[in-house]
């Protein structure tokens, strides 16, 4: 598990108003909550290969609909130990909430693909699927 600090993402999750994170211990605990379901929130990072990570930004392009017909469909994109994708992931234990930046390695750096994006409800508990 890693800590939201840590992500390339963290300001975006840290300021979201439905997400509180606070510190103990001197910095080194970290907990952060999803407020509307009191649902923690934890943070993961997945590295895919260069055709899975392409497959992967393409599914979460297509929208929702499409990405839950896929994965209906029996869609699976492996992660790989060390990938040319980075997809940084915060996600909630009720999967009520998911955060997502999906980054390309490139001049020997992670480069955000897009900027982050959010996920609530439905559409958070069909995104999560592709990380669990």
């Amino acid at each position: 598990m890693t800590k939201i600090k840590k992500l390339e993402m963290a300001s975006v999750v840290s300021n979201e108003k439905d997400i509180t994170v606070t510190e103990s211990f001197f910095g080194l605990c970290e907990k952060a909550i999803y407020k509307p379901t009191g649902s923690r929130v934890k943070a993961d990072t997945y590295e895919y290969s260069q055709n899975n990570g392409e497959r992967l930004i393409t599914l979460v392009d297509s929208g929702t609909e499409e990405l839950e017909n896929q994965l209906g469909r029996g869609v699976i994109i492996r992660a790989t130990p060390v990938g040319h994708i980075r997809a940084e992931v915060c996600v909630s234990d009720d999967r009520q909430f998911l955060a997502l930046n999906i980054l390309r390695f490139s001049n020997f750096e992670y480069v955000p693909v897009g900027s982050p994006r959010l996920f609530w409800g439905h559409d958070a508990e069909v995104v999560s699927r592709l990380f669990s």
